[in-house]
Order: structure tokens, then sequence, then C-alpha cells
């Protein structure tokens, strides 16, 4: 029995979003990802903008699906809902954004409608995805996980390129490949294939001398640093009941550092989870962890000011007494640091709102005058402009400090850790990973990983790294390519619009003029 058009395409598309998905950690399938979107191009290429629309939405919804299967457990550790409830959020949220897909797919589908220009149209479907990515990322949702270049994280060699484009150049890349071998395919033309084997093998190529370019790069100054895994389970520090376990652990780990001869300690995100300086007790434990381990050390723990604003914020100790400067999170996580609804509906939801923190301004730059660092708090590392703030700033290596345990040993810490990797490139900065549960890593300028840890591993990590005050052409000037890829899908549907609307009653004109003098 022969499958119906409808269902067909639905297969398609369900196929698409697993290839996707099963690019990512832990399937870490990266090689699919450049093929992944061949099946939809097929079913949306055929389809009316409606059905195109469903077909996408299908695909992005299967994807997310996948990917986000870690939310149910974060979001009953976090709220105390029932699993029930955890996963209606969870199928909302993916829903939400699966309708990203479903607009690409609309306006792909429109874009085929009215321009046989296939060059052009595979242009646009890529320009059009990116600039979706950056909508989802910075102005709906704020929520840049999952972007479909972060799948590419475990082949540094070929994403060398991002330090003029950014992470978006990546998934342009991704997405323009996919419509080229898609049309090779379809239309049985060479020149298409040939192209897309061109613009891979000149970007690793590109990408193995940057590579071999920044495999040591650096001041000359080899410093050492180390990072603390502490493996405290979140349960354990959501209460102060496991507290004095929890600073013995710590206190533990500073004695061994003492004996390592580090030049920068790096703990993790609310590695003191009492309010510091305002808990006396908590702050003196604080500075004496700096004093033990010896050095520059950074600290996570919450702080609160003189209003009452709760702050998730890291701090800078030498270890002779105070921390010297702090840096807020710039950018809180939706549902986990702020509420984006009101919390009626949270309740209605069976979710129970707890205080949002407030969101931080600054990029300060923790300094003793040999070392500049640029201080990440957890998904901060998601986002490039603060990244480029703080190189901007001064900061001549980076620090990420994680608290991942709300994840479990799920895909999610991987997937989290992976966007370092493009910090890494596009900043050409060193980057020392500390994340309570893992995944903690050295990440170097050119994008290799060091003392990868495991999840549930209590360990220290240390290794070489060395400062540098480059400033890549992305640093400089930041998302140049986002705004090209909006000057693109401008241009083309102007030219859409001109040619539809102006161009072509001209031509009827005439056609007409010329019908009526062959009559005559």
């Amino acid at each position: 029995m022969f499958l119906k058009p409808i269902h067909k395409n639905i297969l398609l598309s369900v196929l698409a979003g697993l290839l996707a998905a099963f690019a990512f950690p832990k399937i870490n399938l990266f090689f699919l990802m450049w093929i992944a979107f061949i099946p939809l191009f097929f079913v949306i290429l055929r389809a009316s903008p409606a059905a195109s629309l469903f077909y996408a939405f299908i695909a992005g919804f299967v994807f997310n699906l996948q990917v986000n299967f870690w939310i149910i457990g974060t979001v009953m550790l976090f709220s105390g809902s029932s699993y029930l409830i955890s996963a209606v959020f969870y199928i909302f949220f993916s829903a939400y954004f699966a309708v990203y897909w479903g607009i690409w797919g609309l306006f792909l589908s429109l874009a085929k409608k009215y321009s046989s220009n296939i060059p052009l149209l595979i242009i646009f479907s890529a320009a059009l995805w990116v600039v979706l990515e950056y909508v989802r990322s910075y102005i709906l949702g704020y929520w840049p996980w999952m972007m479909i270049a972060y799948s590419q994280y475990l082949f540094p060699q070929l994403i060398q390129f991002i330090e003029f484009t950014g992470v978006y150049g990546v998934s342009f890349a991704i997405m323009l490949i996919n419509g080229l071998i898609y049309f090779a395919i379809n239309d049985k033309k060479r020149n298409y294939i040939i192209a897309a084997a061109a613009l891979l093998s000149a970007a690793l190529i590109f990408g193995v001398l940057r590579y071999n370019a920044f495999r040591n790069f650096g001041d000359g100054n080899v410093l050492k640093a180390v990072a603390v895994q502490s493996n405290v389970e979140q349960y354990k520090k959501l209460t102060n009941e496991r507290r004095t376990e929890m600073l013995a652990g710590l206190k533990e780990f500073a004695v061994k550092i003492s004996e390592m001869d580090a030049d920068l300690v790096v703990w993790c995100e609310s590695e003191i989870i009492n309010l510091i300086p305002a808990d006396i007790e908590s702050y003196a434990f604080a500075d004496n962890l700096a004093r033990i381990a010896g050095g520059f050390n950074i600290i996570g723990a919450p702080y609160i000011d003189e209003n009452g604003n709760l702050y998730n914020t890291i701090f800078h100790f030498d270890g002779k007494g105070g921390y010297i400067a702090m840096h807020a999170k710039n950018h809180l996580v939706p549902f986990g640091e702020y509420m984006p609804f009101e919390d009626n509906f949270l309740r209605l939801l069976g979710i129970e709102p707890k205080k949002e923190l407030s969101r931080g301004a600054d990029t300060t730059v923790f300094t003793d005058g040999n070392l500049f660092v640029g201080p990440l708090i957890c998904s901060e590392n998601l986002f490039p402009d603060i990244v480029r703030r703080f190189v901007l700033s001064g900061a001549k290596v980076l620090t990420n400090h994680t608290n991942d345990a709300w994840f479990f040993d799920s895909s999610a810490p991987h997937k989290h850790f992976s966007a370092n990797v493009f910090r890494a490139i596009e900043s050409r900065k060193a980057i020392i990973v500390a994340a309570n549960t893992g995944v903690s890593a050295f990440v170097y300028p050119n994008g290799k990983i060091k003392n990868e840890t495991g999840v549930y591993e209590r360990i220290l990590i240390s290794g070489p790294f060395m400062q540098n005050n480059y400033l890549t052409f992305y640093m400089l000037y930041g998302d140049i390519f986002i705004k090209l890829c909006i000057l693109f899908i401008i241009i083309f549907i102007l030219a859409v619009i001109y040619k539809k609307l102006l161009y072509k009653p001209r031509l009827t004109n005439k056609s007409r003029k010329n019908e009526n003098e062959t009559e005559l």
C-alpha cells in the first residue's frame, strides 16, 4: 500500500527533525546536520505555503521534543511540580520553538512561489534561518540553545571562520549546503554538488590553517589554572541541611589546590550557597577558601544589594582580605531565574513562582595587574555579545562558572558546554570552564578541548593557558554577518515585489500592444 502524499510529507518532516536532533549530544552524529534538512526541502518546495508552515513545524516539534527532553526533570526539580505538569510545560516549550521552523518553511515556500532563481532561493533560505535564530536569541524567547551551529562543536577545524561571522555563519553554511545538495539531487545538476563540495573544502582548508595558527596562541607567558568540579547535587544546594558537608568538601579542595601552585583558581557558579557579604559567616568562609587555595580565586555566590535586589554573582578574591570585584549575571534564564509570565498563570500550571533574580549590567574584568579575566556566569556563554563586551573591556582570558546540576546526567550539560568552543574561536581567548557537576574543561583559542570531565565527577582539573589581547574581526565589529543577512532578505523581497507587481504588468501591456499591432 502506497502512502498518501500528506503521510509521506509528515514522515519526511519527522525524519528531518530526527536527523537534526541526532547531530547533538549525547548522540553527536554532527555530520548528519549537513544533510538533515534535505527531506524538509523536498516537502516544502512542493507544498503550498500554508502546508509548508505545517510540515516545517512538525519537523521543528520533533527536533525540540528530542533535544529538550531533559526539561521535564529540571522543571520538576526547580518547581516541585508533578511529572504531568512538567511534561505539559515541555510540550508547550517544544511547540513554541518549533514555530520558528514553521515560519522558515512558510517564507521559503512563498519565496519559491515567486522566484525561480535557485541560487538566490538557497541563499534566502540560509539567511532567513539565521535571522530567525537571532530573533529567538535576542528578541523573542532569549533562548539560543540548540542553534544548529552548536552541533559542530566537536569539529573545530571546520568552524574557524566564525572569528569573522560569529556562530551564525555556521548555521548559514549548514542551511546553504543542505539547499545545494537538495537541488543537486532534485534538478540533477552537477554544478550544485560541486559548489557544495567547494564551499566545504574551502572552509576546511581555511579552518585547518587557522586551527594550527592558534594552536599555542598567547603572549608567551604560560600560566596555570585549576578548575573545581565540586559535584554537589542540586537537592543538597536547595537547603542548608548539607551545608557543613559541602563546606568541608570545598575546604578539602582548597587544601589540594594550595599544593598545585595555580595562578588562577576557577570555582563554579553558586559555590557558596548563602548570600555574601550579607551572611558574615559565609563571606568569611569564601575569603578563607581563597587564602588556603592561594592566588587569584573566582568564586560564585548570590548577592543582595541595599535595595533587596538579588543577583547571581561571582567574586574575585585574592586571599588577602575580602573580595576585590564582582560581576552580576547579565542574561537571566527564562523560568529558571526570572518568570516571563504572570504569577497567576504559572500557578495555574502548578508552578510556584520563586523570588526572581535581578539582571546585572556590568562586564567587569577581574584583574590583579597580571591576569585579566572575563568571567561568564552559566548561560552567559551562549551570548557572544556578552563575551565581546568583556573582551573589549580588556579581558585576555575567559572563565565560565556554571551549575548544571539542574540538568542531572542528561544531554543538557554537554549542550551547554558546546557553546564555549564557539566563544573561544570567536574571541581567540582561552576559556576555563568550572561546572558544579560537569562538564568542566579547558577550551583553547583554536577550539581544542582539553581535560574534559564527565558528569557527576568530583575532580580538580589543571592545565596551562596563555592570555592575549588579540581582537578578532568579530570582537571588533560584532554581528555584521547578521546585518548582511537581513539586508539580503530585504533586497530579495523588494526584488520579488518589483518583478511581480511592477515589472510583469509592463511586460503584459507591451505584449498586448504587440498583439493589437499583429491583428491590425
